[in-house]
């Protein structure tokens, strides 16, 4: 496509691409010279007509993608004192649930330290709280905080979340734990008309559901997951229907859908513009009422954009205002380009808008209820051919039916979002509150039903899939080839020939990661241990049998990279040695210090820092300590061929 035609998809490209450059690099490098070499050069090329314009395009959006990404973490970038502080800070979000830590949100304001000096910091905090004290701090509530407050990082270990990336794109890099001792509240906020409103939804759905479905509901209408289940996020990740729990663009999307069918039936009355400008302005209140969170303002801005450019049915505007809208936000906070939600978000309605008519048309439904099936299964084939390689990437894992979820999802979620809107609309009316209150239930029973099929079925998750940045660059760019050779019908058995080398490449790496052997040590505040052959992993703790559930998620993700039948056996004041083909493996306590064996090799474990750190043995010491050569601060791999 011309540049004319779609010139935000254009310029998108070059500033996504100065945003991750400016990542990646090094701040000292020569980049800014070889920037502004090329820009002379393409705009030397350009005055004689040896180049045309877009190659001048590039560059520019190029340097301006990095200067905004520059700026913008120039701009975040506060060193807190090393001394003894206090902080003001202000709380921005709280999650009140049953678990015995909860997460929240809050901007440090002040810092004072002993000296009674202070200083303006304005930066965003990430905080754990104990169930009793979350109960005493709202959204608003100034606090004077004493608390140690640390950079977010990652333990490393395989399969783990990536916390630094994610915190990031939300502009937070600190993290603090602190209980009612540790704070003072200095201003009390009045509860807002939304947090008004909102605990009026929440008790809305508590009175019309039963306990169990609460949380779930919570997720789906309010975008709040702190009262789900591990057992329930574990069944819908299993599914591929993890993007159901989170307030996206498929809520967003299907709510438009319902609206503007709704809207179908007073059409006599109403405009398709007017009806169209209405159910903007809706998504944007539901996007205030849940709070404006980020995830929810990029879908419903994007959404917005796109549902205006549906008016005039074209694909390329379509397109263009795709372009247009990731341009405008990824301007205002250049750290959206890493965020999960906002590349999932947008890839998949790049394939909706790119290969849905193609899948379409290889199938002509001969009634409507084949032709609604086929419509939905070709809708969510199409969001997924770009979505799959980053889900990979992330994740480790591919729902093997989910395009049996995706159908199901697209058949349910428009009535369970049609009947949860009529609960909240009508809930000043016993009787029909009543009676739909008695329809959403029933349609979530056979939601978590349909969802809890799908993840027993035999084979439902394959796991195992591990990919560099490079590698998966260089999947996407086979892609994109074959989507571009669908589209223009060009040199079908090179079109077949990709697509055999692409799934090649994605086996054979599946196949190393399930196949791989070797001992890993793990990046844990209790040490931990695990040897992984070709169908097993034997998990070996040094804890009470009691405590084995604390690994639990350590392993499941771990078991996500290198798939595997998990063993799990404490050591704890035990001395043990096994053998594996050429490899003799033992861990004991002598002398009351702590020795892992690996052939000829002896390691002693340090746990405390007093302890006496010398050359003549091998040492490894625990996350915490200082002082020493090989640490546990991130996961040791001892190849085992």
């Amino acid at each position: 496509m011309a540049f004319y035609q779609v010139p935000f998809l254009h310029i998108l490209i070059p500033l996504g691409l100065g945003i991750f450059f400016q990542f990646h690099l090094d701040e000292n490098n020569n980049w800014y010279i070889t920037i502004g070499a090329l820009f002379l050069l393409a705009f030397i090329l350009q005055y004689f007509k040896v180049i045309n314009f877009y190659p001048i395009s590039f560059i520019l959006f190029l340097q301006l993608g990095y200067l905004g990404m520059y700026l913008h973490n120039s701009a975040h970038e506060v060193e807190l004192s090393n001394e003894e502080s206090y902080y003001q800070i202000k709380i921005l979000e709280t999650s009140n649930s049953r678990k015995t830590w909860n997460k929240g949100l809050a901007e440090i304001q002040y810092e004072y330290n002993t000296q009674n000096s202070s200083r303006f910091i304005s930066k965003k905090l990430l905080f754990y709280t104990d169930s009793n004290s979350i109960k005493l701090i709202s959204e608003g509530d100034i606090l004077l905080l004493s608390s140690k407050i640390s950079e977010i990082k990652n333990n490393g270990n395989p399969g783990e979340f990536d916390a630094v990336l994610y915190w990031k794109s939300k502009n937070t890099n600190l993290l603090t734990f602190f209980d009612y001792t540790d704070f003072s509240i200095l201003k009390n906020e009045p509860i807002s008309n939304k947090n008004t409103l909102r605990s009026t939804l929440i008790e809305t759905l508590k009175k019309h559901l039963p306990k169990s479905q609460v949380g779930l509901a919570q997720a789906l209408f309010l975008g709040d997951k702190s009262a789900l289940s591990i057992e329930t996020k574990n069944a819908f990740s299993a599914a591929g229907a993890m993007h159901l729990l989170a307030i996206s663009g498929l809520h967003i999307g299907l709510m438009i859908l319902v609206l503007i069918n709704a809207f179908r039936f007073f059409s006599r009355y109403i405009s398709r513009y007017q009806a169209t400008c209405i159910v903007i302005l809706f998504i944007w209140l539901y996007a205030y009422l849940i709070g404006f969170p980020p995830s929810v303002v990029r879908s419903v801005f994007m959404f917005s954009l796109i549902t205006l450019g549906a008016l005039f049915s074209a694909q390329k505007n379509q397109l263009n205002l795709l372009g247009f809208s990731a341009v405008v936000l990824l301007l205002l906070n250049p750290w959206f380009l890493f965020d999960i939600g906002f590349q999932l978000s947008y890839l998949a309605m790049l394939g909706i808008f790119l290969t849905y008519h193609q899948i379409q048309k290889f199938y002509i439904a001969r009634n409507r209820v084949t032709k609604l099936l086929w419509n939905g299964t070709a809708l969510g084939l199409s969001a997924q051919i770009f979505t799959v390689p980053l889900c990979l990437y992330y994740f480790h894992q591919f729902p093997n039916y989910f395009f049996l979820t995706n159908l199901g999802i697209i058949l349910i979620s428009g009535i369970l979002i049609s009947v949860g809107a009529g609960l909240f609309i009508f809930t000043w009316s016993p009787i029909l509150s009543t009676g739909i209150g008695f329809a959403l239930s029933t349609l979530l029973y056979f939601l978590v039903y349909f969802i809890d099929f799908i993840e027993k079925l035999p084979g439902s998750v394959s796991k195992g899939f591990e990919f560099s940045e490079f590698e998966l660059l260089g999947i996407y760019f086979l892609v994109l080839v074959l989507v571009l050779l669908a589209i223009y019908r060009a040199i079908p058995l090179l079109k077949y020939f990709l697509t055999i080398v692409l799934l090649g490449i994605i086996a054979l790496h599946r196949y190393h990661q399930m196949n791989e052997t070797h001992l890993i040590l793990f990046n844990n505040n209790t040490f931990c241990f695990a040897i992984h052959t070709q169908k097993h992993i034997y998990f070996f703790y040094d804890d009470s049998k009691e405590n084995e559930f604390k690994f639990h998620r350590l392993m499941e993700s771990y078991e996500k990279c290198y798939p595997g039948e998990i063993s799990m056996l404490s050591v704890k004041d035990k001395n043990i040695s096994t053998s594996f083909k050429k490899h003799r493996i033992a861990y004991q306590t002598l002398d009351q210090k702590k020795y892992l064996t690996l052939n000829q090799s002896k390691f002693q474990i340090i746990y405390d820092n007093s302890a006496q750190k010398t050359q003549k043995e091998n040492q490894i010491g625990m996350p915490w300590i200082e002082g020493i050569e090989t640490s546990l601060n991130k996961p040791i791999i001892f190849p085992l061929p």
